[in-house]
């Protein structure tokens, strides 16, 4: 059987007063231009909100709030937006977008110094 690559297991820093860091499981969406992570998560990590944007997706159009956090693949960490939604009915709680996948690949396709930032994305 194939490895699959649907879903990656990344860390995510908590904001406010949680300065932890946990690990989970986000799916790989290249239909989605941006992160998406579930409400509930989002308000027990404490993300600092930044915003709101408009979304498309198969239920129409949607106002989701914004919120900032950093997220850590392999061994590098990117500071990225995450759009809020309720994600309790599906199987990952958060969604890695097509803006942040083009550029963990792009920090592949650089050449590295040995030992530095090498990043593990698949």
């Amino acid at each position: 059987m194939g490895k699959s690559f649907d879903s990656k297991w990344v860390s995510l820093k908590g904001g406010g007063k949680r300065k932890w860091w946990i690990r989970l499981k986000a799916k790989i969406d290249t239909g989605a231009s941006r992160c998406s992570i579930d409400k509930k998560l989002a308000n027990a990590l404490g993300l600092k909100k930044v915003g709101e944007i408009q979304v498309r997706n198969a239920m129409g159009k949607q106002t989701r709030q914004l919120v900032e956090a950093k997220i850590r693949i392999g061994r590098t960490t990117y500071d990225v937006e995450l759009s809020i939604t309720d994600r309790t009915e599906l199987s990952c709680a958060m969604i890695l977008g097509k803006e942040l996948i083009d550029r963990v690949n792009q920090n592949s396709l650089t050449p590295q110094k040995a030992g530095t930032n090498v990043p593990q994305f698949v």
